[in-house]
């Protein structure tokens, strides 16, 4: 009787039918260093969008304390029309929330630490959107009333007019006494504007 041959295998055929019996062990390196890309990636995308964010934030903020600014305008104005009474009717006398008879202190920003804004006068109809309120206050030194302009007050001397011609009349005019006007504006996002100038009588 012959003897029976045992069919081999070849050697890739070998190692091909191991594989399929005994499964190498899997390593998850991959994976573990993609998650922390995707995490890298995921953080920095949420930092860009959140610095766009505050950019817009600034520069709206930048165009409403401008428009704030330009709505001081109304303030000055209306102090500037409301003076020549002031000056004829209570020229010595304080009016809560619009003037003062004297000078007042003021803090480190130069605004007069002595206005209480809850109080002023203010105007919301002009510039909707905003409120206007202001203040004036004499640069005169107290107490009432001031008699004595040269000395108390901050002013500007009289000056001569006339004629240049020799022994011709010569005209002088009344001292010139300084006006403080504080306007304060406050818009949309608190934003708040002020604005200090000074007005002579």
């Amino acid at each position: 009787m012959g003897q029976s041959v045992k069919p081999t295998l070849a050697p890739k055929a070998v190692r091909a039918q191991r594989r399929l019996a005994k499964p190498e062990k899997q390593r998850g390196v991959v994976l573990f260093i993609a998650l922390i890309a995707l995490v890298a990636l995921t953080l920095a995308g949420i930092a860009l969008v959140r610095s766009m964010d505050t950019g817009n934030v600034i520069a709206g903020n930048l165009a409403f304390k401008q428009a704030a600014l330009q709505a001081s305008d109304t303030g000055v104005e209306k102090a500037f029309a409301a003076l020549p009474n002031i000056i004829a009717t209570s020229l010595d006398t304080n009016i809560p929330g619009q003037y003062f008879a004297t000078i007042q202190p003021v803090d480190t920003k130069g605004v007069p630490t002595t206005i209480n804004w809850a109080t002023t006068v203010s105007d919301t109809t002009t510039v909707p959107g905003y409120t206007v309120q202001y203040v004036i206050d004499r640069l005169c030194q107290g107490p009432t009333p001031v008699t004595d302009i040269q000395t108390k007050c901050s002013s500007v001397a009289s000056l001569g007019g006339g004629s240049k011609k020799a022994n011709a009349p010569v005209f002088s005019s009344a001292t010139a006494v300084y006006y403080r006007v504080t306007v304060r504006v406050t818009g949309p996002r608190n934003s708040v504007s002020m604005v200090q100038i000074i007005l002579s009588d």
